[in-house]
């Protein structure tokens, strides 16, 4: 028997248009294995898109590596003017960061107020609401978040009680929200800056601590880096880097989508099986059929093809409709999670609980061709029992009975 005629007999056994049990067993395992490849790959587009999220917004936001020191000390342009030279630093930031009241109306809140220079600003221009053209000595950016959880909009004033060195004196510093930063992450929740040029006085007579951000080309590389920064700096000054801060957030994305694919390539497994169960009773049905084609001519080998190229089938076509409903259904996952804020009123992420206000999506075609692999190479497995039962008929007694 050809090839072609092995294909031709799989394809109908696979494909049935029938209503007999058959035709219904083919569609119940295409069926069950489409809708597992959609879920996975659902799910799998989503975690990588957590995953992209973090590399690529939260971690271009938050220092890669971070030099604090005391203020007063002379070395901050030296070493901010050495560390602009290295070939894998993308930009260095300096700022002071003060331990500050945020006093409105009657109510007071504990915030941390960073003062930047025109280049630290810089570095949150995009995700600025309005987009600033240049910021003025009393202006404010506040994370978006945490300007709603105070009830604050553009143009309203906010007063700052900030301590001082001296005794137990403090300064007040009043400034005007100008700008909201929206960022969809966890900074929204806590950032307020101003520039450095708002303070009334030198910024060391304020109590907090003296900054250097560095961002690197390579994130990864923040460890190594981190120590041959520690060489450069005095004893007295501190270096950390991103994984200090979002290391564990890292590293438990990272790990909840290793589960999570494990789990749901085991319902690639579990529709793999249906597959077998679906070929035996297919067998059992077809059982006359099987001895018709061998008193016709066909050898055992040929029926074993028959039923290997049927898994085959059923793991291509089954591959093909959940690929296309995995990318509709990824496609779709953000407007169907804010259709679904909507409908219960209560926002499914929030930034001071997650590290993302919204579903990420990333599709990856890498993911839709791996599992619609798999899901063949174990169609055609599963198929190996059922075939071999079909190769083992009795002849004589089939047709007999």
């Amino acid at each position: 028997m050809s090839w072609r005629l092995r294909l031709m007999i799989a394809l109908r056994q696979a494909l049935d248009p029938g209503r007999g049990l058959s035709a219904f067993l083919s569609r119940v395992s295409i069926l069950g294995m489409a809708l597992a490849i959609a879920l996975l790959l659902t799910v799998q587009s989503v975690m990588n898109g957590f995953d992209r999220e973090m590399r690529e917004r939260i971690l271009s936001l938050v220092p890669h590596i971070l030099v604090t020191g005391p203020p007063e000390s002379e070395e901050w342009p030296v070493l901010a003017g050495a560390l602009s030279q290295q070939p894998e630093v993308a930009s260095v930031r300096h700022f002071r960061a003060m331990d500050a009241l945020l006093l409105r109306g009657r109510e007071v809140f504990a915030t941390q107020l960073m003062a930047m220079d025109d280049d630290g600003l810089g570095h949150y221009a995009a995700l600025m609401e309005p987009d600033l053209a240049e910021m003025r000595e009393r202006d404010l950016i506040l994370g978006k978040a945490l300007a709603a959880r105070l009830g604050l909009s553009i143009g309203d004033a906010v007063t700052f009680v900030i301590p001082a060195k001296a005794g137990n004196r403090y300064l007040s510093l009043t400034v005007s929200l100008r700008a909201l930063l929206s960022s969809g992450t966890e900074l929204d929740e806590t950032l307020a800056m101003i520039h450095r040029r708002a303070l009334p006085v030198a910024a060391s007579a304020f109590q907090g601590a003296e900054s250097i951000a560095i961002e690197l080309i390579d994130v990864f590389k923040a460890s190594q880096w981190r120590w041959d920064v520690m060489q450069m700096v005095p004893s007295t000054f501190r270096v950390t880097d991103w994984r200090a801060t979002h290391g564990n957030l890292y590293s438990a994305i990272q790990l909840s989508r290793d589960l999570i694919g494990l789990i749901l390539f085991t319902v690639i497994f579990v529709a793999a099986f249906n597959v077998v169960s679906s070929l035996m009773l297919v067998v059992t049905d077809r059982r006359k059929i099987v001895a018709m084609l061998m008193t016709m001519g066909a050898e055992r080998r040929d029926i074993v093809a028959i039923f290997f190229l049927q898994g085959a089938v059923i793991g291509a076509v089954g591959a093909a409709i959940g690929a296309g409903l995995g990318w509709i259904f990824a496609g779709n996952a953000p407007d169907a999670a804010e259709l679904l804020e909507r409908f219960v009123g209560v926002p499914l992420l929030q930034t001071d609980v997650y590290p993302l206000s919204f579903i990420p999506v990333d599709m990856r075609w890498q993911d839709f061709v791996a599992t619609g692999a798999i899901a063949i190479i174990l169609s055609i497995l599963a198929a190996s029992i059922p075939a071999l039962r079909a190769a083992k008929l009795h002849l004589a007694d089939t047709l007999n009975h």
